[in-house]
């Protein structure tokens, strides 16, 4: 498989893991980008856009990036709060009243941005379409219950994560998330990346997906699987969803603008001369907030909206925090040693018990090229 872009020579054991990953058949088609220092010095892509193998990956396709688009939300509302528009130990009733029913009104902010807002899925379940409007989705997390009689229990969120903090996001500033991350983060940043299409024209530069047999293998009967079935199945090629705004799952970008945006967070919140966070706030972001036993993933080692380094779940180095995605796309930043990737594959590779493979390859080489950086 034809490998294009550029890598500096130094940085050439992520193309090596790149190139690996397409020769042991874990590709279909995908985008592999790092920055250090605000440069970028990898810019990789390769294989197909398309499931019958016909249409090549080009530099500009783009393709949905699932929960890596919670970095997105989270580099948003940090902003807000770094203005100090948002209290992150404020109840989130402050400033969405609403939410405060049956149970919640002492989920603060903090709370929702560690995964412990009480709301990890939609009670009672709703449809694929319905997360499509704004309005009736956030009425409907409102009206539901603490799903832990008020108790602060360390639960992914999939997809409630960025409606709790998105709705926070409009009540303060009267946008919504994605018109937000536009004008205050994308378009200053030149990332091709967005939180649903706002034109049709991009469709065509949108890769298909290739989903496993099954989907999203899951323990019968436990939470993970009340969790994960609270939203049906629907049609993800569809321009509904390809333009809704679901800031913790609906993001279309690339390699690239992942780890042109994630620079932000590794040069401590100013890029390229304008700042977004102060570095006190990209500190926060990276210090353990919870320790503890996830019902789906196992221990995790929580910052601001960020995986941590630990033992059960290891990042390449001690000093980086990051997220993926659903089917393995992936954004990691380390502000110690200036570096941020980015990850956006098509083939859907799900197996949430353990490390997807084509990761812990760049881990690995990142992790060998730490030192010298």
């Amino acid at each position: 498989m034809e490998i294009h872009g550029f890598c500096e020579e130094r940085f050439q054991p992520l193309k090596d893991a790149f190139r690996a990953n397409f020769d042991a058949g874990l590709e279909l088609g995908a985008s592999l980008a790092l920055t250090h220092r605000g440069k970028m010095v990898v810019d990789l892509w390769s294989g197909y856009a398309d499931r019958n193998e016909t249409r090549p990956w080009q530099r500009d396709t783009i393709v949905n990036v699932f929960s890596s688009t919670k970095i997105m939300v989270t580099i948003s509302i940090l902003m807000l709060i770094d203005r100090g528009l948002i209290d992150l130990d404020a109840p989130i009733a402050r400033y969405w009243p609403e939410f405060a029913q049956r149970g919640k009104a002492a989920v603060t902010v903090r709370d929702a941005l560690t995964h412990q807002a009480g709301v990890p899925g939609f009670d009672p379940p709703v449809s694929f379409e319905a997360l499509h409007d704004w309005d009736a989705i956030t009425a409907h997390i409102a009206a539901g219950p603490h799903w832990f009689d008020g108790r602060r229990v360390l639960m992914y969120h999939p997809t409630t994560f960025g409606f709790l903090l998105g709705e926070v996001i409009r009540r303060v500033d009267g946008r919504k998330p994605a018109q937000f991350f536009r004008e205050e983060i994308a378009s200053k940043v030149g990332a091709d990346f967005q939180i649903g299409l706002s034109s049709k024209s991009d469709v065509a530069r949108v890769a298909e997906l290739r989903f496993p047999a099954d989907p999203l293998p899951l323990p019968p009967g436990s939470l993970t699987e009340k969790v994960f079935g609270s939203v049906g199945l629907g049609d993800w090629t569809s321009w509904e969803r390809l333009s809704a705004d679901i800031p913790a799952a609906s993001g279309i970008g690339n390699g690239r603008s992942i780890a042109q945006i994630c620079a932000i967070l590794a040069l401590s919140g100013e890029l390229d001369g304008t700042f977004y966070l102060s570095r006190k706030m990209v500190e926060r972001a990276a210090t353990e907030q919870v320790y503890g036993q996830d019902p789906a993933f196992g221990w995790l080692r929580m910052g601001l909206g960020f995986g941590l380094h630990s033992d059960q779940f290891p990042a390449p180095t001690p000093t980086s925090f990051h997220w993926g995605g659903y089917g393995g796309s992936w954004g990691l930043m380390d502000s110690k040693i200036g570096v941020s990737l980015g990850y956006a594959p098509n083939n859907m590779i799900v197996d949430i018990d353990s490390l997807d493979p084509r990761l812990k390859r760049f881990s690995d080489a990142l992790g060998r090229l730490a030192p010298e950086l």
